[in-house]
């Protein structure tokens, strides 16, 4: 007679982004008789990097309550995000929001010069890109030309502080020269540190003195301006 075995209870198994926490893929269930053991393992997904998984991922199958694993990932070209509380962009010329940063296409009314938007969510890309989701959920590419992050809506003031990410960086000594290498006639955003806040631009062509560098948990390198601030290294080309 053949030995009757026991169906233990099941695992789901769900693919996150970890910045929205929204689904990136259908959540696969996964089963096997009690006692036997399961090894879950994140999936590759196109155009995302695996980040955390949370729940317990290897051990074996038992009769208890069916429990969850989340695998999060986070979008190919996301280097870091951060929630905002109290802040508007002020906006000097029209800009046009999109659907996100992976999809660029326009959608709603466009931010008209003198308007104010509340924003949400600020996102530092792989080439050192800042965008804002604003509380409709759209996105703008910030362009410290046109607009501008403030602590107030125009209307009712709030004490000025400076944002800082909560990363605690530990900067190495790194000497070298080089130029800034962007587009002819155009210009990079210079940071009080890397992701920090805006403190100003440095032109295609200029040359430039790095003291430090900073490499981040995604593999980013950032560069120390000697008396300037912070660039990503994307836009440096060091002297042989």
């Amino acid at each position: 007679m053949a030995k009757f075995q026991l169906m233990g209870m099941p695992i789901w198994v769900y693919a996150k982004d970890i910045d929205t926490k929204g689904a990136i893929e259908r959540a696969r269930l996964i089963e096997g008789h009690v006692d036997e053991s399961f090894n879950v393992e994140p999936k590759e997904i196109d155009g995302y990097r695996f980040v955390s998984a949370a729940g317990v991922t290897a051990g074996v199958f038992t009769q208890e309550d069916t429990h969850t694993i989340t695998f999060y990932y986070r979008h190919a070209q996301v280097a870091e995000t951060q929630a905002l509380t109290d802040k508007y962009l002020h906006v000097f010329s029209e800009v046009q929001p999109v659907v996100s940063i992976e999809d660029q296409t326009a959608i709603g009314q466009k931010l008209w010069s003198g308007s104010v938007a509340k924003v949400a969510q600020r996102m530092a890309s792989r080439t050192g890109e800042f965008w804002y989701q604003l509380a409709d959920s759209r996105w703008v590419k910030y362009d410290m030309r046109v607009m501008k992050l403030a602590n107030d809506d125009g209307r009712n003031q709030r004490p000025a502080f400076d944002w800082q990410r909560p990363t605690n960086w530990e900067p190495v000594t790194y000497h070298a020269t080089g130029s800034v290498d962007y587009v002819p006639g155009a210009d990079i955003a210079v940071y009080a540190q890397p992701y920090g806040r805006e403190i100003g631009r440095l032109q295609h062509g200029v040359e430039i003195e790095i003291t430090e560098k900073v490499i981040d948990s995604a593999q980013v390198t950032w560069y120390h301006i000697a008396q300037q601030g912070w660039i990503s290294s994307i836009y440096a080309s060091l002297d042989d």
